[in-house]
This record gives C-alpha cells, structure tokens and sequence, in this order.
C-alpha cells in the first residue's frame, strides 16, 4: 500500500525500490525504514512510497513490531557471520594443504577443495558489505596469498553469478579462483616473502607462476578446460599487455577474464607490508579509470554496476573524517555516489577533494 512520507513510521519495510526523479535507485525493496531515511526520501522529493502491509503485534505494549524486527535482523547478521567465518577458516585449511601439495607434485584433491567451498557458495552471502570485507579476513601477512585465493574464489563467483552462468560454470569458476596462485609454490620461495617492488629478473620468475599452475593442473579429474586456462591466463589483459602469452579479447577465456577482475580488486583492497590498503569506492574507481583498456569492459561495468547498487544505505567514512550514508548513485558516474552527512547532502562527484575511505 502506498503512504505518503510524512505517515512512514520507523519500522515500516518498502514493498518496491524508490527511485529518484532521474531514475536513480534509492532504496531497494525491502528495506527496513528508519527515522534518517524518511529525511532522505522527503530530501529527494519522493511524496510517497509503497509499504508492505504490517501484521500489529497485538501482545507488545505499544503494537509496534519493529523493535522485534530488528532484532531478529541482528540475530540473523549474527549467525550469518559466524557462519561464515567457520566455513571460510575450514577452506583456508584446504587450501593450506593444497600448497603444500603442489610442492611436492603430489595430487590435488580437487573433490575436497569443492566440498570446502559449498557452504560459502550462497548467493545470500555473497553481498556488498561481506565481498567488502573480505581483507579484514586476512590479518597475517605471511598468510595473504592463501587468503587472496580464497577471497578471490567467492569474489569471482558472485561476478558469475550476477553475469548469469548456470551452476556448474559458476562453481569451476570458484575452483578456478581458489587454485589460480597455485603456480607460486614452484615458485623461489626467496621471491615470494620480497617486500617492495621485484627487480626486473624477480619479477619474470614470479611471472611463471602462471605456467607452473596450468602444468600442475593439467588433465586433473574434476577441473574443466575453462578452470584450468584460467589459472594459465588470469594475468592476460585484452590489450595484449599480460602475460605468459600476451593474448587479446576474445582468445582469452571467460572464466580467466572473470578472475582476473576479482583478483586485482581483492589485492587493491588488501593491506600489504609495503602499502596500504584502499577502500573499496577507490578500488572500485581505479579498477574503472586504469583497468578498462586491460580488463574486460563488460564485467568491470557489471561488477562496478552490482557493487554500488547494493551498497545503497551503507554507511561510510569520509577522508575527512566524517561518517556518512549512502544515499544515492548516479549510474554515469558510480563510484562516485551522493552521501548524506548529518543533514546534508554530499556529492562526491562535484566534491571532487572527498572520498570514501572507509566502511563502517
């Protein structure tokens, strides 16, 4: 039912998304309504909203279920979270030991690595806030290359999923993900643990790892052709600049150009020894203005598009220093959204000296 927003009450959850007067989205359906989003509806001249009809709790002493709502929503966080948590520690294990593995040319058990990846393969888990965080997941530096495959794996299957594959492509995407560092354990152990940029002759033998992966997983039972050509190719760019081959468009496989996006995001995002780590909108703006000749242009659109979409109504901070919500895209311009500071309104794209540096 639709109520005008000066009767939208704290609590109410939005039956459709509101868009802006420019077709913006501003909410997404389903949003649980709050005091400071009824500002910002009547900041964007929206004179009314559909609601989804209210079941009064006739047993609560003021008849308001939102206090009960949102409660259950902070359980179901909270669950959620630890569940993840749990799956993704047993993975990291998998993968450990898949490393060691490929050291010693023994067998990679692919069945197990599959099995450790179902749980965390959910398309409810996948989310803003969760492919956002994935860095804080990784606190050991002398881990981080575990850590980045498996970040890398979630990451290029959630861009699978919102590119439309079937099931199957999406989990050899996954596997693809998990396994495409799997080179580096061939790898001069002396070159790995390098702090700071590689000498020119460091930097070709790390290259290697690329050939090394694809020769490890060649002909192994459970992998497809498009898994293992993606580890063998996760380092081509569509310009011809990448390597082992320095292949072009479209003689580079699907499934490599999917992780190759996840795998720079992932790694400008993280914090390393000799850097540190940038916010996701910066990433997310680098990935846009730097990477578009080199990664493929359609999925950087989509993931760019699908990420500062859902991340309507998260809140931020500021370079500034200020804590702010998102509140609005502007679809040309998405990396660059419209945010509300106690009662004003923010654009990053005319503030050009803010950004966002950080998620709250």
């Amino acid at each position: 039912m639709f109520i005008a927003i000066k009767d939208i009450t704290e609590g109410m959850k939005l039956a459709e998304d509101v868009y802006s007067k420019l077709g913006g989205i501003i909410y997404r359906k389903g949003t649980v309504i709050k005091s400071v989003d009824k500002e910002i509806l009547e900041a964007f001249n929206i004179d009314k909203v559909n609601i989804e009809k209210v079941t009064i709790d006739k047993g609560s002493p003021d008849g308001n279920t939102a206090k009960e709502y949102s409660t259950s929503t902070v359980s179901q966080v909270s669950e959620k979270d630890s569940y993840f948590k749990s799956h993704f520690n047993q993975a990291i294990k998998v993968i450990d030991k898949i490393m060691k593995l490929a050291q010693g040319n023994a067998q990679i058990p692919i069945m197990e690595l599959r099995k450790a990846l179902q749980p965390l393969l959910k398309e409810e888990l996948m989310q803003f806030k969760l492919i956002s965080s994935l860095q804080y997941l990784s606190p050991d530096q002398s881990r981080y290359n575990n850590h980045h495959s498996l970040a890398v794996s979630l990451i290029s299957y959630t861009i699978a999923t919102w590119k439309g594959l079937e099931q199957g492509e999406r989990t050899q995407i996954a596997l693809a993900g998990a396994l495409h560092e799997i080179g580096m354990s061939r790898v001069t152990s002396n070159f790995q643990d390098i702090v700071g940029p590689l000498s020119p002759y460091e930097y070709e033998e790390v290259k290697k790892h690329t050939l090394y992966g694809y020769q490890l997983l060649k002909g192994t039972k459970g992998l497809n052709e498009g898994t293992i050509l993606a580890v063998l190719q996760h380092h081509e760019r569509v310009d011809g600049s990448g390597y082992p081959l320095q292949l072009k468009g479209d003689n580079i496989h699907l499934f490599a150009k999917i992780v190759a996006i996840a795998d720079v995001f992932h790694a400008l995002t993280s914090k390393r020894s000799y850097r540190g780590e940038n916010s996701v909108f910066q990433a997310l703006e680098q990935i846009r203005s730097k990477e578009i000749g080199k990664l493929d242009p359609e999925i950087i659109n989509l993931f760019i598009s699908k990420m500062t979409s859902t991340s309507l109504g998260t809140e931020v901070l500021l370079n500034n220093g200020k804590e702010a919500k998102i509140v609005f895209f502007d679809q040309q311009n998405p990396t660059r959204p419209c945010v509300k500071v106690d009662e004003e309104i923010i654009n990053l794209l005319t503030e050009k000296q803010l950004f966002i540096k950080d998620l709250l």
